[in-house]
């Protein structure tokens, strides 16, 4: 027996313990059940062996579903590797030279506490509790991990800094937001079985998402067909059955092309359309907005002749995201009659007066002619005979399935791809189906966060944070708007290799910082332009932890494994030692301890009753248990949507004055057929590898064995144009910055495209320089009207030349 729920002795192991020798396993005191949860969406359980308190081994844990049995090198260098390396943040270190020269002074704990009490109570005298400023990244998907900038935020009455936008990770929910009502959902990956086509747009599941990928090599066996849609010839697209090259940051306009031809061959399913979207609603051709008669939406009854309202679905009986949980049968004033007309113009008497209106379809219909497939291959240099096959074969061989990520998501305008894609399945009445669907994200991960409510995150009573967009810190410190911020604390964030503009940072930001905090386990590229470095716990030595999963409906505990190396302490301890330091623990949720914390206040206090009604006594003895969803979870099942209507909203008022009502397609802000590409004309991508969850595993030595340095991917064709040879090193730049990293020529990229394998440190490069300081962090005006500016590391120009 492999797996436990809990450390168990020698006695207790089925396979002898100490006595183990012919069971090849290594002689161990207990197996303790944990979870490895980088950034990389796993949330893998692993097994870990102890010996005199020390990792001998790590296996994959049991899980109630065994499809979810696995692990990786990754994982195993973290354990094994990581959290005994000697480059670990082992005790508080102060900073006692200039900022970046590396030099520091080990300090106590006392003495750190003290630090940051000094620090922070400065500015609350001087500027105000605002000028504390905090922000959390995932680095670790442990739910405190994750939330405890916004925990101590609302302790201090500080400003949260929010992280989506800068972390890269919003466009997609911005796709998914004005149609569907929710930031993302997915389809169980179960539900693949029975799928005839999937369609992968920026998809590469086999590095980003290896866990999963057996689901679709499973689904191909099956007879699945597999497409995907990507400028590299990833090791996804290795694996799929068509694999189609597309000029970067252009999805939008081939799925506007799929929807033309759809559309001209009649393949649309009208019911569907009139039934659960608000395509049969009326607009007012001259203004944009949805016609009100008597504050209800209209349609034209084509038997009658005349508008009639229909009302909105009551907020009561729309899903309250992110729980997927509906009552209730509908008010028959809330339905679309049969008769509806989805085509035409006509003058309706409407609130303020009489308008000529068109229904939502017509005017998506029109939206659409501009995008013949001959005209959309122009954009996106997909040939028009394949965007004619695509489309037919989305059709015809169903159940078809949809699904984006963050390929898509990277680009200055990388909301539209996902946009696009709800609406073509809308039209065609995927969505909510069986094997079907628009699939973006899912997993109880982003649910669980989204369903905390007040009371979860507000551990002060009487106390709470001032939030501002995370995409406009650099700008926000810079310029010390609205207010000053003068301290900054961070947690689970690589903000030295992972952000945008690192000269930017470095010259006008971090001045403007009196004083800067991270907590971290590594010396990171960040850590060293701190002040202060704190000394993080890995996951096996965290005392609890509440694990969800990006890609799985599983929630996990951890417990410790080993106890705490060197000095280090979990995030929730630093939050204890600083309110006693302040005075105010025994007043403040921070007295509870973190079990204790979460049974309270992260699932009794759950708005989602599928994981307030989760027995958390049974977690925490199982260690991993499924939240209250269905089983084989189809999203948008109940084909009811927390959007103002309550249906698919094809037309999104909200979003007229930027002309993005409807899915629209635009050029990338560093589009290869603009002006700079006279100057830069090629598009850098830094996408990820299967070597490292960002900059997290880089300097393990077991990684380096199979990625020893970077290297930048370019094609023949762009190659043989510059000299270049694989080999050499060559200098990327543009207007904002440059690095230096040797070349390696593979006609696995499209031309006029190049790529980084993200994840490296500076001192990986030659003369330490970095990729970051290449990268944009423009604002798009319709992204922060939805959410806020999405982070777009691959929407940018550079050229290279031979160094």
């Amino acid at each position: 027996m492999l797996a436990s729920c809990s450390p168990q002795t020698q006695s207790d192991q089925a396979d002898g313990g100490e006595g183990a020798g012919s069971t090849g396993q290594p002689e161990h005191d207990a197996i303790v059940r944990t979870v490895c949860a980088p950034n990389c969406v796993g949330s893998c359980g692993i097994n870990a062996y102890i010996k005199d308190d020390t990792i001998v081994k790590v296996e994959p844990a049991d899980f109630p579903n065994e499809a979810y049995h696995r692990i990786c090198l990754r994982g195993i260098s973290n354990a094994m590797q990581r959290v005994y390396s000697p480059d670990r943040v082992k005790y508080p270190m102060r900073r006692v030279g200039e900022r970046g020269s590396g030099e520091w002074e080990q300090i106590s704990w006392d003495e750190a506490i003290d630090l940051i009490h000094e620090n922070m109570q400065k500015n609350i005298d001087e500027y105000g509790p605002e000028s504390n400023a905090f922000i959390s990244m995932t680095g670790n998907y442990g739910v405190y991990s994750q939330v405890m900038s916004g925990l101590l935020a609302a302790t201090y009455d500080g400003t949260q800094l929010t992280n989506f936008g800068i972390m890269g990770d919003n466009a997609c929910n911005m796709g998914f937001l004005p149609i569907l009502g929710v930031q993302q959902d997915a389809s169980c990956w179960e539900d693949m079985m029975g799928s005839k086509t999937a369609i992968l747009f920026g998809c590469n599941y086999a590095e980003t998402n290896m866990q999963e990928m057996h689901f679709l090599f499973d689904a191909q066996e099956a007879g699945m067909t597999l497409v995907v849609v990507d400028p590299r010839f990833s090791r996804t697209a290795a694996k799929a059955d068509w694999w189609i090259p597309i000029r970067p940051g252009t999805d939008a306009a081939l799925v506007l092309g799929m929807m033309n031809h759809i559309v001209s061959i009649e393949a649309v399913d009208e019911a569907y359309i009139r039934t659960y979207t608000n395509g049969a609603f009326l607009v007012d051709t001259s203004t944009g907005a949805l016609v009100r008669i008597d504050g209800d939406y209209a349609v034209w009854d084509e038997v009658e002749g005349v508008a009639v309202k229909v009302a909105a679905v009551p907020d009561d009986m729309k899903p309250a995201y992110p729980s997927v949980t509906v009552s209730g049968e509908l008010p028959e004033n809330t339905q679309v009659p049969e008769s509806a007309a989805l085509y035409g113009e006509f003058t309706v008497d409407a609130d303020g007066g009489s308008v000529t209106a068109k229904p939502a379809f017509q005017l998506l219909v029109e939206s659409l002619d501009e995008y013949t497939p001959e005209a959309a291959s122009e954009i996106c240099e997909v040939p028009a005979e394949d965007i004619i096959r695509l489309a037919e074969m989305y059709v015809n061989d169903t159940p078809a399935r949809l699904h984006v990520s963050q390929g898509t998501n990277r680009y200055w305008n990388g909301h539209l791809p996902t946009r696009a894609l709800c609406q073509l399945a809308a039209i065609t009445g995927n969505i909510g189906k069986q094997h079907a669907n628009i699939n973006w994200a899912g997993g109880t991960l982003m649910r669980f966060l989204f369903s905390l409510g007040p009371s979860s995150l507000s551990p002060r009573e009487g106390h709470g944070a001032s939030a501002l967009p995370g995409s406009q810190w650099y700008d926000l410190v810079a310029a010390q708007q609205p207010h000053p911020i003068k301290f900054l604390w961070t947690q689970n964030y690589g903000w030295g290799t992972q952000g945008p503009d690192r000269n930017k940072l470095i010259n006008e930001v971090l001045p403007q910082l009196d004083f800067v905090v991270v907590s971290e386990q590594m010396m990171t590229p960040g850590a060293e332009l701190a002040d202060l470095v704190l000394p993080i716990t890995s996951y096996y030595e965290e005392d609890f932890q509440v694990v969800p999963a990006w890609s799985s409906m599983y929630i996990q505990v951890r417990d410790r494994a080993i106890s705490p190396q060197w000095e280090a302490k979990t995030d929730y301890e630093i939050a204890q030692m600083l309110a006693e330091r302040f005075g105010i623990l025994e007043e403040t949720e921070w007295r509870l301890d973190a079990k204790e914390y979460a049974r309270i206040h992260l699932f009794e206090e759950n708005l989602a009753p599928e994981f307030s009604t989760m027995d958390f006594d049974e977690l925490c003895e199982k260690k991993v248990l499924a939240a209250n969803f269905s089983d084989n979870y189809v999203a948008f099942e109940s084909m009811r949507f927390a959007t103002p209507s309550g249906k698919i909203e094809l037309y999104t008022e909200s979003l007229v004055e930027f002309g993005e009502q409807l899915a629209c397609f635009y050029e990338p802000l560093e589009s290869n057929r603009k002006e700079k590409a006279d100057t830069y004309p090629l598009t850098f991508m830094n996408c990820r590898t299967v070597y490292t969850t960002h900059s997290q595993h880089a300097p393990l030595a077991w990684i380096r064995e199979v990625a020893p340095e970077p290297w930048l991917e370019i094609s023949p064709e762009d190659a043989q144009e510059r000299g270049i040879e694989t080999g050499d090193v060559v200098e990327v730049l543009n207007d904002r910055g440059s690095y230096k990293v040797k070349a390696l020529v593979t006609s696995e990229i499209k031309p006029g495209c190049v790529n980084q394998r993200q994840g490296w440190w500076p001192k990986d490069f030659v003369e330490g320089t970095h990729y970051s300081s290449l990268l944009h962090m423009e604002l798009n005006p319709a992204q922060d009207a939805i959410s806020e500016t999405n982070y777009s590391p691959y929407d940018n120009l550079v050229e290279v030349r031979l160094a």
